[in-house]
């Protein structure tokens, strides 16, 4: 990043701590809220503080319009719930408060004039992980480089307020918050919907799940039969039993754009779509690696099911199990079918919260002592259909994520873009798991090439041995 004049700016602190003395006005957290809460707390009472923050970086051309861009976060946080509100805990209990618009001020520091891009780097990492603790107050910050010809603008939240789709959906919101506040246009709020509300809603809604609800019945029986082997990697990582090891991660490039497509046709030919046919791929790996006839993993979900929470800032996800039968499978299109099922299914599944099933399971305890790894899990993002994208090059936007987390699991997170398909996996950091992954990921590109290739992928063989590593 090239240096600049470095400035911190924060919703000011006063307004949270009035609000949070009020003796009304709370609601619960939301349910991954609670659980990431819990786990923060948890690290908290052993002396342990790691970074879990995500956001976005982007660029403003020209000088920065201080008072503009004060106006611009303002009514940034006027218009999303969340990002005025924060936690407080009373009587043993974590509550959710928020801070009324009209009390909403933005402060602004200087924090230096820098002219080294690595020292510069290094201080923004450092302020914005002290910024974003869940029990900060706000628990977000925004840090600006400013320059003559343009200004760097680097958002980044804890976890407890935002997700994946958020932090990329925001990119072209603040292009065009700024742009109206320069341009004296009046900013509409009543298309965006509150996380806040969301959480009520959504715990309302699951309270009223019994033990009875066919969810609960499709869980109880994924994690019976799975056992043991939904927490497992089907290559060895070199980790011990219990061990928990820095994460390291793996960025693959699967397809480029046109073959992107060409394996989506042949995934509509199958009677399936695009993800039916990454999750085919990976069964296929699995199967070949194991000999398992079926394939499980868990995947997240975004649960904005209303259209006013379709781009209102929040942590809008759930997780659904996905279970693929290959017993009977000849060829990818076989597979993509089962695929298809299933993934209809885990997203019907993903809208009754885990923490839900966890409690009427009687596995709460043991699901979170696993944080942050409560099962490992296999992500999609289709980041064509988010708004702005086109533009981000333009912008030289990118999302970004700090999770300096430890743990003995995988996790698998694949985005699609205009110009291909790249997979990012998230490891414990031994030579072993580094030869594994890779080799495992290199597996799921040589299927996915092959249909590509030749509309169909025949089963047999080890795709993940025949050529190496990636």
């Amino acid at each position: 990043m090239r240096p600049g004049l470095l400035r911190e700016w924060k919703l000011d602190a006063a307004s949270f701590h009035e609000a949070a003395g009020a003796a009304d006005g709370t609601t619960p957290p939301s349910y991954n809220q609670e659980w990431h809460l819990k786990y923060v707390s948890k690290l908290a009472e052993r002396g342990i503080r790691i970074p879990m923050w995500m956001g976005f970086v982007f660029e403003i051309s020209g000088s920065l319009r201080t008072e503009m861009f004060r106006e611009t976060l303002r009514v940034c946080a006027e218009r999303h719930e969340t990002l005025r509100s924060a936690f407080r805990v009373r009587d043993g209990r974590t509550e959710c408060f928020t801070v009324a618009p009209e009390r909403l001020r933005v402060k602004d520091e200087i924090l230096g004039d820098f002219a080294g891009g690595d020292e510069m780097c290094l201080w923004l990492q450092e302020r914005i992980d002290d910024a974003t603790d869940a029990f900060c107050r706000p628990s977000y910050v925004v840090e600006t480089v400013e320059r003559v010809d343009s200004t760097t603008v680097i958002v980044a939240l804890d976890h407890a307020h935002t997700d994946g789709l958020s932090v990329m959906t925001a990119v072209q919101e603040w292009q065009d918050l700024y742009a109206a506040v320069a341009g004296g246009r009046t900013v509409e709020h009543q298309q965006v919907g509150s996380y806040v509300d969301f959480g009520v809603a959504e715990r309302a809604a699951a309270e009223s799940v019994g033990s009875d609800d066919p969810a609960v019945g499709c869980w109880r029986r994924f994690i019976e039969t799975g056992g043991e082997g939904l927490l497992r990697f089907p290559l060895d990582l070199g980790v011990a039993e219990g061990e928990l090891l820095p994460h390291t991660k793996l960025d693959v490039r699967l397809l480029d754009g046109p073959a992107a497509e060409a394996v989506e046709e042949a995934c509509h030919g199958a009677g399936g779509g695009f993800l039916a046919g990454l999750l085919a791929a990976f069964a296929i790996v699995t199967h070949q690696i194991t000999g398992d006839p079926v394939y499980r993993t868990v995947m997240p979900w975004h649960t904005r099911s209303r259209p006013e929470w379709l781009r209102s800032m929040g942590w809008y996800v759930g997780i659904g199990p996905v279970e693929i039968d290959l017993s009977a499978a000849e060829s990818f299109r076989d597979v993509v079918r089962s695929a298809q099922r299933s993934a209809v299914t885990a997203q019907l599944l993903s809208r009754t919260p885990i923490a839900r099933i966890a409690q009427l399971l009687g596995i709460e305890d043991e699901l979170e002592q696993r944080m942050p790894e409560v099962f490992p899990f296999v992500s999609f993002t289709d980041m064509r259909v988010i708004p702005g994208t086109l533009r981000w090059s333009e912008w030289n936007a990118r999302p970004l994520v700090r999770m300096k987390t430890r743990g003995n699991r995988v996790n698998t997170w694949i985005h699609r873009t205009h110009e291909g398909v790249w997979v990012t996996a998230r490891y414990p950091g031994t030579e072993t798991a580094d030869a594994g992954v890779a080799c495992y990921a290199n597996g799921v590109r040589k299927v996915l090439q092959t249909v590509a290739q030749t509309g169909d992928y025949v089963l047999g063989g080890c795709p993940t041995t025949a050529g190496g590593a990636a």
